[in-house]
């Protein structure tokens, strides 16, 4: 802050890009819901792999390999669907996303629905603030 208040108000530092060999970076950061995770895989200067892990990404956790759920599986395993059709075109599978929503509300946007064989039976992209609905 001493620096911004004495005039300067550069946003970055002379940096160059290391070239040799592979070099491998991490960062992190503080988010609302956990960290925020980058990590970044250089190849003689050039990128060879980046990642990023979002908090939504920890706190979801997929089945371990102990084959113990995650939060968010444990949640919808069993959930009553109280939604009724014969069409598997028409199921919205709108009892799941509402079980996800209540651990993030951004989840929904980005979940995948599929039955018992593994198919998948509608991907879901709805938001839940609401600007894809009609007239909205």
């Amino acid at each position: 802050m001493d620096r911004l208040k004495q005039g300067d108000t550069r946003t970055s530092t002379p940096f160059e890009i290391p070239k040799r060999g592979e070099q491998r970076g991490v960062g992190f950061w503080g988010a609302g819901r956990g960290f925020l995770t980058h990590h970044l895989t250089l190849d003689r200067g050039a990128v060879a792999n980046y990642q990023i892990l979002t908090p939504s990404t920890w706190n979801a956790s997929p089945t371990d390999r102990w084959q113990q759920p995650g939060p968010y599986e444990e949640a919808v395993l069993n959930t009553p669907l109280l939604e009724e059709t014969d069409d598997p075109a028409k199921f919205k599978g709108i009892d799941i996303l509402r079980a996800i929503r209540s651990f993030d509300p951004c989840m929904p946007c980005t979940t995948h629905i599929h039955s018992d064989a593994g198919v998948i039976t509608r991907e879901v992209n709805t938001c839940a603030c609401g600007i894809d609905d009609e007239g909205g």
